[in-house]
């Protein structure tokens, strides 16, 4: 009975090896589940010497794995006084009205005193305008717009909010959120309320190349409130820059929100 029992059948190899399989899959999507879904990014199994002094990449892996606002708020400090302008490709594709538009990719230049934006779409991704042209305290407030194609040759550059209910229907994110800072400081605004509610749940992602980069990725995760916006968001935080070069976010149903990266990235040129 008991051979009978253990004996190899086909079926029993079958089963044992499809959930062998199954188990392999589960361990693999655990380890890679920050690195998923994005073309930009690929996961490096261990700890990363980046380009950077071993005792500031020993700190940022500190943070990393216990203190995500400590780490963000160590990161804006060695921002401040350290760069003063860039330039760079930025990446977005946004889910806007349940729909997920196409990956837009931008040239941006930009200063940080005063604050000023210039952006310029390549010519396949742009969805209404080609070139918009943002300075803070100027212009009334407005941004410039270039709209893209015939139109633009017919009515030339036109004014209008960032804000703007036109301008919203295209984007998550207005051109004054564009930036490192600005970047870093509305992620801490949420990671501050998140914490002063008891809801924040943060994770280490482990360690990746982004567009060509090494860099630390953060997870954070949210409950389902009308306060958050997206429940898994992943930030990959550059060794060498100290910057976040890359954002991902995922609602509750596991959809894509969001997802910004920064490329080509040249300091005070």
């Amino acid at each position: 009975m008991l051979k009978r029992l253990f004996r190899p059948t086909n079926k029993r190899v079958r089963l044992l090896v499809g959930l062998m399989l199954a188990a392999l899959f589960c361990i693999q999507c655990t380890r890679t589940d920050a690195f998923r879904q994005s073309s930009f990014v690929t996961a490096i199994s261990g700890k990363v010497v980046g380009n950077n002094a071993p005792n500031v990449l020993s700190e940022v892996d500190r943070l990393a794995k216990s203190d995500h606002i400590g780490l963000l708020e160590y990161c804006l400090d060695k921002y401040n006084g350290r760069y003063g302008d860039y330039t760079c490709t930025f990446i977005k594709q946004e889910r806007i009205n349940g729909t997920v538009g196409k990956q837009q990719e931008i040239f941006v230049k930009f200063l940080d005193s005063p604050y000023s934006v210039a952006m310029a779409w390549t010519a396949k991704t742009a969805p209404i305008a080609d070139r918009v042209l943002y300075v803070e305290g100027k212009y009334d407030g407005q941004m410039l717009v270039r709209p893209k194609g015939f139109l633009g040759v017919l009515v030339g550059t036109v004014a209008r909010r960032p804000d703007s209910p036109e301008a919203m229907r295209n984007t998550l994110r207005p051109v004054n959120m564009f930036g490192f800072e600005r970047m870093m400081k509305n992620l801490l605004n949420v990671y501050g309320q998140a914490r002063k509610n008891g809801d924040l749940k943060q994770a280490f992602g482990g360690y990746a190349e982004v567009a060509g980069r090494k860099a630390v990725a953060l997870i954070r995760y949210l409950p389902p409130k009308d306060d958050y916006q997206a429940h898994k968001t992943v930030i990959y935080i550059d060794l060498e820059y100290l910057l976040p070069i890359g954002e991902e976010s995922y609602d509750w149903d596991d959809a894509l929100c969001y997802r910004y990266f920064y490329k080509d990235i040249k300091f005070n040129v």
